[in-house]
């Protein structure tokens, strides 16, 4: 049979200059695509003989130029998450051409510079001059790699060694381990026409799922394990059946978990460490100790006949896990059913199949171990993030849970901004990496109150314990003091002649009784107004009457309160004064620095920022530093109500009562129209329904008793 080239003999050959092109515009932009398709179709360099222009907004348009071997793709950086599939199927001829924006989309572009081999990057919006120099070079390059890869009828060694590189770089950059395995499984398929496949993780003991709190959320955390070979005859380990994908019959994917045994051919190769290569699955070599199931084949229609399952390895020569492909094809179009013409596409695995799966094996196997490595320091971590947060909270027990709940509330917040369809939020979006850095901010934002003095911390009321201990005291004292200069005065009229039953002293003993009255009322007065209430302009002129005013008894003249007494008791709101204020809103500025201390990853580095921020106003009047909402990052601004909603919510403050939900709402939207607070994630908050979402315990004004009605 004569090579497809041979059949060009007899026409002009295909020459860099005349080499077609695909230009493949792949991205979501309308109006980047508009203009990139008049600049490219209006250049000198392109022939609209033999060149076309497409477009894909998305990685499915995208994948049907995968087999094209002049396409010429360019990528925008924002659709760097999404584009792995499409990257990953391109032929070995195509060119990558990464468009450069000037701002924004830097973080995006490194990811896409370190996941696939771009061969070259193109500015947006280009000038004529760099569409007419990047047309040529990519023609050239394309028909340079045709004559390279594509030679012959059907895909070299050369093509599936380049497609191997690739995937090697995509494992490498793949750092969510069901995405890993996801394309691990897509990937060993292709580059083996295989029709089907399955993967198997090993797991520590049982296999039973764990839970964790991840960026808020609860997610299964699976006991993934590296195991020696000689460890399976002396503990026990479970494959996890952790992925499935099958090209010709629907099937349910149902995740479950069995032993590792010789008696399963995946466990087999994850005992031994052996390639195991079957031709004929319903015909094994007699003395194999495993078997076949064939549960799926029975119940879906579906026959699988060869067989190729691969150990994966990390760089200890440890298992990790087990591929296994079936059915390889000879067309890889053809789908697979009970009928004997479609088991005629069917054929064994190759040796260089086995010899390309080896090499595929190691790269997934320690692209799985760099994962599970990962995560095992990621748990270390978040061990570390949640022990700091309840080292806070047992310094204050009567705020425990607190940072957890701002937390769930905050996460909860971004998620509607990721789901707003309209109004302020809609180009918002938060990243998975930028959720797990919210979710850090947000534990840990109150971690500087651990340099404020205990006492200040814990304060539930205007005076401390021993200041209101101490006014009781004086108040005895005080009250002794009248008792006895009373009686000096009434042992003088006695000695000067007074009847014990007179009228002197009779007004002597009721006026004694008045100031007792008086100094009870006093105290009474000063007790009531300890408490963390607003204090009206009323009932600080009578406190500063009573500092005034002196008591005097036999021994002299006594004060009840005392100067640094007045002043705690002058607060207008709370329990604290302002020395105790500014303590405690220092520890904002206390957890900017120590965490900035904490060397962070490139994807967590704004945690102290948006931690140090949760108490900046929109006004530009709040603290630390005083800046205004378009200085602040909408992750603090989110915190920041999410903060002050569960302070008035929740029923675990000592100095005041649950206050409402509703009445809590209207507190928020008030301090939203004096700027304190952002307006539109007020709002947010209200429509999300956030409490309804996070079954939050919350009290209803229907359901309020009177002392949380009267809660300010």
């Amino acid at each position: 049979m004569k090579s497809p080239t041979s059949k060009l003999a007899s026409r002009l050959p295909i020459t860099p200059s005349r080499q077609p092109l695909t230009l493949v515009l792949f991205s979501a932009d309308s109006i980047l695509c508009e203009g990139l398709l008049m600049l490219l179709t209006q250049s000198r360099k392109f022939s609209p003989e033999r060149d076309a222009v497409r477009v894909a907004t998305d990685a499915a348009q995208a994948l049907e130029f995968g087999g094209n071997d002049s396409v010429v793709m360019f990528v925008d950086p924002r659709l760097a998450a999404v584009a792995a599939p499409a990257l990953l199927r391109l032929n070995s001829a195509a060119a990558l051409v990464m468009l450069r924006r000037g701002s924004g989309d830097e973080k995006q572009a490194e990811e896409l510079r370190g996941g696939f081999p771009i061969d070259d990057e193109l500015d947006v919006p280009p000038t004529v001059l760099q569409v007419d120099t990047l047309l040529r070079r990519m023609r050239e390059l394309v028909y340079l790699r045709g004559r390279t890869f594509n030679q012959g009828d059907g895909p070299s060694e050369n093509d599936k060694l380049r497609r191997l590189n690739r995937i090697g770089v995509a494992l490498s950059n793949e750092r969510n381990l069901s995405a890993l395995l996801s394309v691990i499984l897509t990937e060993a398929r292709n580059i083996m026409d295989a029709d089907a496949g399955s993967i198997y993780i090993i797991e520590a003991g049982s296999g039973a799922p764990r839970a964790r709190r991840r960026a808020g959320d609860a997610a299964r955390q699976t006991q993934a394990a590296a195991v020696k070979r000689s460890d399976f005859t002396t503990k026990m380990f479970s494959l996890r059946f952790a992925a499935a994908q099958n090209d010709s019959v629907n099937i349910p994917f149902d995740e479950i978990v069995f032993p590792a045994n010789m008696e399963s051919i995946a466990g087999y190769a994850a005992l031994t460490g052996e390639i195991v290569s079957i031709e004929d699955v319903y015909r094994l070599p007699p003395g194999v100790p495993y078997r076949f199931n064939a549960t799926i084949d029975k119940k879906f229609g579906y026959h699988t006949q060869s067989m190729l399952t691969i150990p994966l390895k990390n760089t200890y020569d440890e298992v990790v896990g087990v591929v296994q492909l079936i059915n390889k094809k000879r067309d890889p179009s053809r789908r697979i059913d009970l009928s004997e013409e479609s088991h005629k596409t069917l054929m064994p695995f190759s040796a260089e199949d086995i010899e390309l799966a080896s090499s595929l094996s190691s790269q997934a196997g320690v692209a799985i171990e760099n994962v599970r490595l990962a995560d095992a320091i990621q748990k270390l971590f978040e061990s570390f993030v949640f022990a700091s947060m309840r080292a806070i909270e047992q310094r204050d027990p009567s705020t425990a849970g607190h940072s957890a709940r701002v937390d769930r509330v905050t996460l909860a917040l971004a998620q509607a901004v990721n789901e707003a369809k309209e109004g302020p939020f809609k180009d918002q979006h938060f990243s998975d990496s930028e959720l797990t850095e919210l979710h850090y901010a947000c534990l840990l934002h109150d971690f500087g109150k651990i340099g404020v003095r205990e006492h200040v911390l814990t304060k539930a009321k205007k005076l401390y314990p021993w200041e209101s201990d101490a006014i009781a005291f004086r108040g005895e004292v005080i009250r002794r003091e009248l008792m006895l200069a009373a009686l000096d005065d009434e042992l003088s009229l006695l000695r000067k002649g007074a009847s014990v039953e007179g009228d002197e002293v009779a007004e002597l003993r009721m006026r004694l009784q008045l100031q007792v009255a008086e100094l009870d009322g006093d105290l009474e007065f000063i007790r009531k107004h300890t408490e963390p209430g607003f204090l009206p302009d009323d009932a600080l002129a009578r406190l500063k009457a009573i500092h005034a005013k002196r008591y005097r008894g036999r021994h002299g003249e006594f004060p009840l309160i005392l100067d640094r007494e007045m002043h705690s008791l002058s607060t207008r709101r709370g329990s604290l004064n302002d020395e105790e204020r500014r303590e405690i809103e220092n520890h904002v500025s206390d957890s900017w620095k120590f965490l900035r201390q904490i060397p962070w990853t490139a994807d967590l580095s704004r945690v102290p920022e948006i931690a140090g921020q949760h108490h900046e106003k929109m006004n530009g009047k709040g603290y630390p530093n005083g800046v205004p909402a378009s200085q602040t990052p909408l992750g603090s601004r989110l915190m920041a109500v999410a903060d002050v909603f569960d302070s008035l919510t929740a029923g675990d403050r000592p100095y005041k009562p649950a206050i409402p939900l509703e009445r809590a709402i209207e507190i928020l939207e008030k301090m939203a129209l004096a700027g304190d607070l952002d307006p539109d994630v007020v709002k947010l908050l209200k429509e999300a329904k956030v409490w309804e979402k996070l079954k939050l315990k919350v009290v209803r004004l229907s359901d309020a008793t009177p002392a949380q009605l009267a809660a300010q």
